[in-house]
C-alpha cells in the first residue's frame, strides 16, 4: 500500500510547517513557488494551488491512496495517514470528506458568501470578489437530478486512485475554473454528476485529534 499527503502553499500564504513522521510508510509532497512555478500570466496562486488539489493523482502518480491537507492546518498526529486511509477501506468507496459545519447546501453557501462581499469582509472578499455564483447556480440547477443538499468542508479528504476518480477530477475542475475558485461548490456537483462513490465525515473538520488549523482564529 502506497500513501502520499500532499499540500500546496502557493504564494507563501502559510507557514511552511514541517509534518510529523507517520506510523505508516507515508511520502510527503508541498508544491510551492520553487517547484511549482507561478503562472502568473494565467492564474491566481490561489487557482494554481486547485491544481494539485483536484489533481496530485496525475502529477504525483503511483500511489494507492491520496490524502489533501490544506497547507493552513499541520498535521499533529503519527496516525493522521493511518486514520484518513481506514475511512476510505470500505471496498467501494473512492473518496472520503468531512461535511461542511455550518450551511447544508450550495445556495446556502453562496448567499453567506454574496452577503460577507456586500459587507466588503476583510477574509472572504480578497478571496472571491468577482467570482462567478448565480450563473454557476443556474447551470447545475438546470440538470433536474441534482438536488442541492450537499456542502462539503473540502480542507482536507482523502482517495482511491481509481479509474472513475479521473472523470471525477475533470468535473470538478471545470466549475472551479469556469466560475469560482471555491471549489466547495464544484465539489458538491462533481461527485453526484460523475457518481463516483464517496463517504461522509459527520465530524467538525477543524477539531480532530489529526490536524490543527494554523492561521489563527477560525472565520466564520
Amino acid at each position: 500500500m502506497k500513501v502520499c499527503i500532499i499540500t500546496a502553499n502557493m504564494g507563501n500564504m502559510d507557514k511552511d510547517q514541517q509534518p510529523v513522521e507517520q506510523s505508516i510508510p507515508t511520502d510527503f509532497y508541498k508544491f510551492n513557488d520553487e517547484n511549482f512555478l507561478p503562472r502568473v500570466n494565467a492564474l491566481s496562486s490561489r487557482l494554481q494551488a486547485r491544481i494539485p488539489k483536484i489533481f496530485g493523482w496525475q502529477m504525483i502518480p503511483g500511489y494507492d491512496y491520496y490524502i489533501w491537507i490544506d497547507s493552513s492546518f499541520t498535521i499533529k498526529s503519527p496516525d493522521t495517514a493511518k486514520w484518513f486511509v481506514e475511512q476510505c477501506e470500505q471496498e467501494d468507496i473512492d473518496m472520503v470528506f468531512f461535511k461542511h459545519p455550518e450551511r447544508n447546501s450550495l445556495k446556502e453557501e453562496a448567499d453567506f458568501i454574496k452577503e460577507k462581499l456586500k459587507q466588503r469582509n476583510y477574509y472572504l472578499y480578497p478571496r472571491y470578489h468577482n467570482e462567478i455564483f448565480d450563473e454557476m447556480l443556474a447551470e447545475m440547477y438546470e440538470d433536474k437530478t441534482f438536488i442541492d443538499n450537499l456542502l462539503i468542508a473540502d480542507a482536507e479528504f482523502v482517495y482511491k486512485n481509481t479509474s472513475r476518480l479521473k472523470e471525477f477530477a475533470r468535473e470538478w475542475w471545470y466549475w472551479t475554473s469556469r466560475y469560482n475558485v471555491n471549489d466547495q461548490f464544484g465539489l458538491s456537483y462533481a461527485l453526484h454528476k460523475t457518481k463516483i462513490k464517496y463517504k461522509i465525515i459527520n465530524q467538525h473538520y477543524l477539531y480532530t485529534d489529526y490536524m490543527t488549523y494554523t492561521r489563527g482564529k477560525w472565520r466564520k
